[in-house]
């Protein structure tokens, strides 16, 4: 198999684990919000805070080992994962959520191993292109998935999501199968022992810590949809649809364009740029003005959100040598994540003391924290006459 056909095979069962791992979020999410608002914060909580420590601890291995078996690795323990859910009376027991728990801890392994791979084949300008194509698969199958998951949600309750997610998770499973022989004859290239230590990462501190402001703030949006779309208690599905649906074609809008913004402004500018117009999003987010203001900015959000999140990514990624890209992509997972997990505890202690509008408001401020961390990072690389690599 040649080095192009095994790159698209990676980007097929990124494609189909995509599929299943978003049909399955949506429908845990509607289970835990028909439990109660506070079972739905600490779900989203358990959903992104696991990540923090498998980004940290567990994707540096992928290093130092072969990425496609690690894929194939994690992908048994989400099976297994998945299955023990199965076992659960109720939706928001002790078993169900250290399931999630579970497939949240592996959930970076994933896709550090495939940064990775990509790292080692790929130049550093070309890694915009890759991690763009993995964000357009993320948000093609974000529509795909979520549709698929409130569908059978609706009708098959969560039972029939779990069965669709453990489809996807072991068709992805035979594919890598299929490559990981002829990976095996190249595995020499992946050897080398990593170098360096986070000391030496102290020029991407601001992008890191840009990088967990922004998600703080925006981590609103993984309750968003289904509180706007619930009136008097009642979850309205055809709009929580809409809104999901239209999120997620903004999102991949914004996936598209971010290569050429990032070719014409650098990465610090586009980062910087991106976040500023997120937080006047999350602004208007916070205005109770009706449907087609949820549904605009919302999408609008999201899609600049893709723009940050490439550029961000490839920033941190491209700074170093290829023997530290999956270290580094797990970093940058554990800034988004941890945010993400941050809002969800954040929301879960003020839901009820504070009205919606006021607590995404609260997330707007954060995320012009996280412009103001990228603006001076701009203006500091900008006046530094010296290009100091991190590490070359």
């Amino acid at each position: 198999m040649s080095e192009a056909s095994t790159r698209q095979v990676v980007y097929l069962t990124h494609l189909i684990i995509q599929i299943g791992s978003w049909a399955f979020r949506i429908g845990i999410l509607i289970g835990l919000l028909q439990s109660s608002m506070s079972a739905a914060g600490l779900g989203v909580a358990v959903i992104f805070a696991p990540i923090m420590l498998g980004s940290l601890l567990l994707s540096p291995l992928v290093d130092r080992r072969d990425p496609v078996a690690a894929m194939m690795i994690v992908n048994v323990l989400r099976i297994c994962a998945l299955l023990s859910i199965f076992c659960t009376d109720e939706i928001d027991s002790l078993l169900s959520y250290a399931s999630v728990a579970v497939l949240s801890l592996i959930q970076p392994v994933y896709l550090s191993a495939e940064v990775s791979f990509f790292r080692r084949i790929t130049s550093e300008d070309g890694m915009i292109a890759v991690l763009r194509n993995i964000a357009n698969i993320d948000w093609l199958t974000y529509l795909l998935g979520m549709f698929t998951g409130a569908v059978l949600v609706d009708r098959l309750h969560l039972p029939g999501v779990l069965a669709f997610n453990i489809s996807a998770v072991l068709l992805a499973l035979i594919v890598l199968l299929g490559i990981e022989q002829n990976f095996r004859k190249v595995q020499s290239v992946f050897e080398s022992p990593p170098t360096g230590t986070i000391l030496d990462l102290a020029p991407l501190y601001p992008a890191f810590l840009a990088v967990f402001l922004l998600n703080l703030g925006a981590g609103i949006i993984n309750v968003y949809p289904a509180i706007r779309a619930t009136a008097g208690g009642v979850l309205d599905k055809g709009v929580l649809l809409t809104i999901v649906m239209t999120n997620g074609g903004f999102a991949l809008l914004g996936a598209l364009a971010v290569k050429p913004i990032f070719d014409r402004l650098g990465a610090l500018p586009t980062i910087a740029g991106a976040a500023g117009l997120l937080a006047a999003c999350l602004a208007i987010m916070s205005l109770d003005a009706g449907l087609p203001v949820v549904i605009a900015s919302s999408s609008a959000m999201l899609g600049l959100g893709q723009i940050f999140a490439a550029a961000a990514h490839t920033h941190m990624v491209s700074s170093v040598a290829p023997d530290r890209a999956g270290r580094l992509s797990g970093l940058f997972q554990c800034c988004t994540y941890s945010g993400v997990a941050g809002n969800g505890i954040a929301f879960s202690l003020l839901v009820d003391q504070l009205s919606f509008g006021l607590i995404v408001l609260i997330c707007a401020a954060s995320a012009f924290l996280s412009f103001a961390v990228a603006t001076f990072a701009v203006v500091r690389s900008r006046h530094s006459r010296v290009s100091c690599p991190v590490d070359r």
